[in-house]
């Protein structure tokens, strides 16, 4: 986790894309910038729910890992979203099973919606930041032009 900067949700917003819109998940650092993450709709209510305290009547799959874990004595140290390849963010559960630090590749989406189920800290790595985040005042400018549009 060298060189990684703490985030946290700003929110869950849409993003226009050729195919429509798209949900997006908003992660923001202390210094103002804002990391637009592509997640599905699932994931999106998923993590929103989790945010919010909702607990569904079954669990869903999120919940169902959560149960697993707990099951196994694993417990979730951090998520980490620690690289690019192809356009597409690389991202890491990072666990305590039986005093030993273990990490599962994921999707971002999934890491960070088993990460704050957990209520521990997600972690973007510098790099990542540097070439992809955009400044938060930037975003509020572009979403203050979309609504005008509207």
């Amino acid at each position: 986790m060298e060189d990684s900067t703490k985030v946290q949700i700003y929110g869950i917003g849409q993003v226009k894309t050729p195919y429509g819109p798209v949900p997006a998940l908003l992660l923001e650092d202390n210094r103002e910038r804002v990391l637009v993450v592509i997640i599905g709709n699932f994931e999106a209510s998923s993590i929103a729910a989790a945010l919010q305290g909702f607990k569904f009547p079954a669990p869903n799959t999120h919940d169902f890992m959560m149960n697993v874990l707990k099951e196994l004595n694993a417990t979730i140290k951090r998520g980490e979203v620690y690289g690019l390849q192809e356009n597409r963010f690389l991202a890491k559960l990072v666990l305590d099973v039986s005093g030993e630090e273990i990490e599962i590749e994921g999707r971002p989406s999934d890491v960070i919606a088993l990460t704050v189920r957990a209520g521990v800290n997600i972690y973007v790595a510098e790099k990542v930041m540097k070439e992809t985040s955009v400044k938060k005042s930037t975003l509020m400018k572009g979403t203050e032009k979309n609504e005008n549009l509207e």
